[in-house]
């Protein structure tokens, strides 16, 4: 589950973008605007404005295309539909997730002056076309470092899957690693004596199906025992397993809190129809990345958490 790239670019500034797409793959999915992005039945700004929704980051090659005269002075420009693809990306995913990688003599809107930019040179080939020098992966690698950063930090935009996250963390994660870490070791369940214990999350495969049908089903197959654990706020339902030989009480959850996405998903691609498209598959992928980021962010700053949870 790699966080997404989406990389603009004009058809000049293509092979830029390709370099570009070809420096991240190895941690991020990335796509190009050729990539199959624009729908021949939508319009452009349809299109765009639900493609900027299924990406984590939004990278704009600001080429130096056009000629723009400005006061009687001659500078070289981007083109204005990547110009407008950025201001998109910028309030959808936020100042943190949307860059400007520029040629170095494209001028910079002022309203973008004060925004921090990865510049690149160009020079001639032996054909004599203007190709970008090893300056543009230097200041990739600088880049990298910014969105790995954030990436760690985690996206607390305002994905439905962010606040789901943070339900389920605190209304059931936390407090069953603090009955863990409480009641271990000497705790008993059923006659059996356990000195430690894990909680196990674990993260449905897609959300195509009822959650809860598919969580009933995992738990059948695995062959998991049921019973209620009683922590500070309320008793909650859980599903164990206990290893032959063992004293350790394996707990699992599949966090049927993430019911419901699929449909809030239809609803925004105003879906009539049966079967999922590609836009749709991604929203969701997104929401699924998000949720386990977030709550793995949680899971870390939590003390007891970090001793006995995990996602799997």
């Amino acid at each position: 589950m790699k966080p997404r790239i989406f990389i603009g670019s004009s058809s000049e500034g293509l092979d830029v973008a390709n370099r570009i797409k070809e420096f991240f793959k190895e941690d991020y999915d990335c796509y190009l605007w050729t990539d199959n992005i624009f729908k021949n039945n939508e319009s452009f700004l349809e299109t765009l404005v639900k493609s900027a929704s299924l990406f984590d980051f939004g990278f704009m090659v600001f080429s130096a295309d056009d000629e723009l005269i400005v006061r009687d002075k001659h500078f070289e420009s981007a083109r204005d539909n990547v110009l407008f693809e950025y201001g998109l990306f910028l309030g959808r995913v936020g100042l943190d997730r949307a860059f400007v990688i520029a040629q170095q003599e494209a001028k910079i809107p002022t309203d973008l002056l004060g925004i921090t930019n990865t510049r690149y040179e160009v020079e001639k080939d032996a054909d004599g076309k203007k190709v970008a020098t090893d300056s543009l992966e230097k200041g990739l690698v600088k880049l990298k470092k910014q969105i790995d950063e954030n990436i760690n930090l985690g996206h607390l935009g305002l994905l439905p899957s962010t606040v789901l996250a943070i339900s389920y963390f605190e209304g059931f994660v936390k407090l069953a690693a603090e009955w863990l870490t409480e009641n271990t070791p000497g705790l008993e369940i059923d006659g059996t004596k356990y000195d430690k214990g894990i909680l196990k999350i674990v993260m449905p495969d897609s959300l195509d199906a009822d959650i809860k049908k598919s969580a009933m089903l995992y738990y059948k197959k695995l062959g998991l025992k049921e019973t209620k654990i009683d922590t500070k706020q309320r008793s909650y339902p859980i599903h164990f397993a206990t290893k032959d030989g063992e004293d350790s009480l394996e707990i699992y959850d599949m966090p049927t809190i993430l019911t419901g996405i699929d449909k809030a998903i239809d609803m925004y691609f105003r879906v009539g129809h049966i079967g999922k498209k590609i836009e749709q598959e991604l929203a969701e992928e997104n929401e699924m990345n998000n949720f386990r980021r977030v709550l793995q962010l949680l899971i870390n700053e939590d003390a007891f958490c970090r001793e006995c949870v995990e996602i799997i």
